[in-house]
């Protein structure tokens, strides 16, 4: 006899079970049955399905329902009915990656039948952080220009990103709307213009998107103003505004002004009316004012860059002479000397470089000097000494790399950096990359200027380039233009401003910076909204000066510009004491070129014992302390002229230093970089 108890209990329970899952009462064999029990998603956004069913074979409905476990996993639908294996629903999913971290994420999405019946599907998906750009937010103002920015992958694992790009305003247009990167160095430009037809009176707002697949979206935000008829707003604009902080607690920014013709707008300073905020609070002028110059009173350097290759050679540019040389050479020779360097200003420094070959790489022509006689020849000899006949491929990169090199030295936060070169914008010949330009220019300080000529133009990468180191692009359709924009270039240059204030302020708090400028009855504001000044960053002595010497060679002569980067309190004397072996004339920079102490007395007597001769300055009125050099003023004060052509690795000077006996009531001095602070005994 067998006793079955046990199985019959086992019977029962299993009796149970299946009624419950049938809802109906009644033993069943119904089952929930999956096509995949997991998916990864990883970057993809695109939707994945699968299917579900009833796994019994007798006919039975099925009712089931979906739900996940976190907000970001949708399905559709969210229920469903099946009557057997051949009666199979299919489940849409999607993933939503908004507001989620960077990384991996886990989600369940469950399917449950009546009572106990159900079955799980794990979701993986990932968000990454590889749409990197070059910008976060640009403002057209009134400009009619394009403006650039670049798209790259951060990723540097070789994988290819391929992104879009959306704008939320119509008045917005993009192009290319999509592109592809695969790593740091593969960087795509992407141009920007501003469509204002149809726009209302004021100023605009909108947004560009760059969203890829399973990435954080970038959002560069887009403004523009509009003067409601199609035409830009007729104002004072402040543009291309850089930055540079420095002890003793000074702040300066060199920007350029322009109208509503985004055209430089060329005043003397002292025309403008400028109130310098800290906080949004103004800075007291009684204690500590502002000092605004042409950007030239800081030493103007710039880096001339013509191109002598094939395609300006080319005989399809013209030769009206017939001397053959091409016009586009001639031109652009006849423009940079007189269009472009004698716009500038005496004291600016320009150098030369020439580019015409592959493999020779380009030539340094002139060094830094102010002798436009000199820089003027060495253009001159370029064709005969340099190409000889043998126009070719361009290396337009390596020689603006190179000549954003040429300020590798120097002193930046006394100097107004700038390349300008002309060119078409395509070289596939160079070591150096536009890219490399750009980060180079960008760490120097050097603003980039190019005029845009030739048959087959990349505007896009020329305007990258000028973009985003603050420089400008012009376009030249024929030789003819040439002139005229290298002369734009040369009056723009004018246009560009230097500002600074020494805050009163020692703490550790950082504030944000701006100031107003206004001009003719119009007004523009700036705000340093992502460089806060910290003033215990750039503490220092208040009462010591610093001058500077800026030598430069002309032809058969040399020029050494005696500078000032900072001035104390209340200075109406400086003493120099200076030895040389060459003859020399001095004398005080004028105030057209930018001179700080013009109207003040010059005296120059041999010292009593030693060798040398003394150098003194003298304010009009010594006995009173109005009558000092403005505080924390920037600029040229004296030049002493050489007949003699003195070579670089040739000192100019044996000895030069500064009497600081002058000041020791009160305690003020001056340091002379690169010299022994007092006079040698």
């Amino acid at each position: 006899m067998v006793d079955c108890s046990g199985r019959c209990a086992f019977l029962v329970v299993l009796a149970v079970a299946a009624a419950a899952l049938s809802g109906l009462g009644c033993p069943s064999t119904r089952q929930l049955a999956v096509s995949t029990t997991s998916h990864d998603f990883g970057l993809s956004e695109a939707p994945w399905t699968f299917k579900v069913w009833n796994a019994d074979t007798s006919g039975s409905i099925l009712n089931f329902d979906l739900a996940t476990n976190v907000s970001w996993i949708t399905c559709t639908p969210t229920s469903g009915a099946s009557t057997g294996p051949a009666d199979r629903e299919t489940i849409t999913v999607t993933v939503d990656r908004t507001g989620l971290a960077v990384g991996e994420h886990r989600g369940v999405i469950t399917i449950s039948g009546r009572g106990a019946l159900y079955a799980q599907v794990i979701i993986y998906a990932t968000l990454a952080d590889d749409i990197a750009v070059s910008h976060t937010s640009y403002d057209f103002e009134e400009s009619q220009l394009p403006w650039a920015f670049e798209v790259w992958n951060a990723d540097t694992d070789g994988s290819t990103l391929s992104f879009e790009i959306e704008r939320n305003a119509a008045w917005i247009v993009c192009n290319p709307s999509s592109g592809t990167s695969t790593g740091p160095s593969d960087r795509k430009a992407i141009t920007v213009t501003a469509n204002r037809t149809g726009l209302a009176a004021g100023t605009h707002s909108g947004a560009v998107t760059i969203s890829a697949s399973g990435m954080v979206s970038k959002t560069i935000s887009v403004s523009v103003s509009s003067s409601g008829n199609g035409a830009v707003v007729g104002s004072l604009n402040i543009e291309d505004v850089t930055s540079h902080y420095s002890a003793p607690y000074l702040l300066d920014f060199t920007f350029s002004l322009r109208d509503a013709d985004d055209h430089a707008v060329v005043a003397d300073p002292a025309a403008f009316e400028i109130v310098c905020m800290e906080d949004g609070d103004p800075i007291s002028a009684s204690e500590t004012g502002a000092h605004a110059a042409k950007a030239a009173n800081k030493q103007l350097k710039c880096v001339l860059v013509l191109d002598y290759t094939r395609s300006m050679a080319d005989p399809s540019n013209g030769d009206d002479d017939g001397d053959g040389i091409s016009n586009a050479i001639e031109y652009m020779e006849q423009a940079a000397k007189e269009s472009f360097l004698d716009s500038l200003s005496d004291g600016a420094q320009v150098g030369i470089y020439e580019f015409h070959r592959r493999d020779r790489e380009p030539q340094k022509v002139a060094d830094f000097t102010a002798d436009k006689a000199y820089l003027k020849a060495r253009i001159d000899a370029i064709w005969d000494e340099y190409v000889q006949g043998f126009p070719e491929v361009s290396r337009c990169w390596d020689a603006v790399y190179a000549a954003v090199q040429e300020f590798a030295l120097g002193n930046p936060g006394d100097e107004s950096r700038y390349v300008v070169f002309l060119s078409d914008g395509r070289d596939e010949s160079s070591v150096h990359t536009y890219h490399d330009i750009v980060d180079a220019a960008i760490d120097l300080g050097v603003r980039i200027y190019c005029i845009g000529f030739g048959a087959e133009l990349d505007l896009t990468t020329l305007q990258v380039i000028t973009t985003q180191t603050n420089g400008a692009y012009y376009s030249a359709d024929a030789v003819t233009d040439l002139e005229e924009q290298f002369a734009q270039i040369g009056y723009d240059l004018q246009g560009q401003y230097t500002l600074r204030w020494a805050t009163l302020k020692q703490g550790d708090t950082p504030f944000e910076p701006s100031f107003t400028i206004t001009y003719d009855g119009k007004s523009a504001t700036y705000t340093e909204a992502d460089n806060l000044y910290r003033p215990s960053d750039y503490a220092g002595d208040t009462l010591q000066g610093v001058l500077r010497l800026v030598p430069s060679q002309g032809v058969d002569t040399t020029t050494v510009f005696v500078r000032t980067t900072y001035v104390p309190y209340y200075i109406r004397e400086i003493w120099l004491y200076i030895e040389s072996a060459y003859a020399f004339d001095v004398s005080l920079v004028a105030a057209a070129d930018g001179g700080l102490c013009a109207d003040w007395t010059l005296v120059v007597q041999n010292d009593a014992e030693l060798p040398g001769k003394w150098v003194e300055i003298e304010s009009p009125d010594p006995t009173n302390i109005f009558s000092s050099i403005p505080y924390a003023v920037f600029g040229p004060i004296l030049r002493f002229d050489f007949a003699d052509l003195i070579e670089d690795e040739t000192a100019i000077f044996d000895a030069v230093a500064v009497d600081n006996d002058v000041y020791n009531a009160v305690g003020q001095s001056f340091i002379i970089e690169g010299w022994e602070e007092q006079p040698p005994e």
